[in-house]
């Protein structure tokens, strides 16, 4: 295992999940479900973007609203079509970063608290868990079908830091999308949007610029 280079390790370093734990799906990926739905790329891709917002509160229900952003869009898109596409975008969001999980490790390894908070459908969560037992090395796990709030909303970013018992100033926070960069930033957290792997160990050894002492976590 590498061993980290910064003198003071963060309290807590925090990951989404989609795009940063794992890899995201390719445009490449989008195409071939665009070929089973009958439309063209760029109108299904334009559909998979805006239904890609609705996973932040997505408890249920992530097959019928598909249907109403294709409704709204004056689209018909077939019930078979939907399935597959939703079986399918599983399978492409359960595929690990090896070398975003082995950075995770190494933080915990070197005194950091991890944690993931997530923008989460219960379809996929149910797949993640049946299918990967690593979640269970991180200290606190944070998915937004299971909280009723969702990035960039502020609330679950202070839910987060609440269960990890740190302070914003001396957690780490990568997500794909620059709003959730933001609202993190806004709590207090060193957030930024995740490039590589290698990108984030540079800024994970860096280590906080603020000292532990006379920081009281938040409640």
């Amino acid at each position: 295992m590498t061993v980290m280079k910064q003198q003071t390790a963060w309290d807590a370093v925090i990951f989404d999940y989609g795009g940063v734990l794992c890899y995201a799906p390719a445009r490449q990926d989008v195409a071939q479900c665009a070929e089973w739905s009958g439309l063209d790329e760029a109108t299904f891709y334009k559909l998979y973007l805006e239904t890609r917002e609705y996973y932040g509160l997505a408890a249920a229900g992530y097959k019928a609203h598909w249907h109403r952003v294709a409704k709204a869009a004056g689209i018909t898109i077939s019930e078979e079509a939907v399935k597959q596409f939703i079986d399918r975008e599983s399978e492409l969001w359960t595929r690990p970063n090896p070398d975003t999980l082995s950075l995770a490790r190494e933080a915990k390894a070197d005194g950091s608290k991890i944690a993931v908070l997530s923008n989460m459908t219960t379809e996929l969560l149910g797949i993640l868990r049946g299918k990967f037992d690593w979640l269970d090395e991180f200290d606190v796990k944070i998915w937004s079908c299971e909280k009723g709030c969702a990035k960039p909303d502020e609330v679950i970013y202070r839910d987060c830091l609440q269960q990890l018992g740190c302070v914003p100033e001396r957690s780490l926070f990568f997500d794909d999308r620059q709003q959730n960069v933001e609202a993190a930033r806004r709590v207090g957290i060193d957030a930024h949007v995740f490039e590589s792997a290698a990108q984030a160990r540079e800024i994970l050894e860096r280590g906080p610029s603020v000292p532990k002492a006379h920081l009281v976590p938040q409640k």
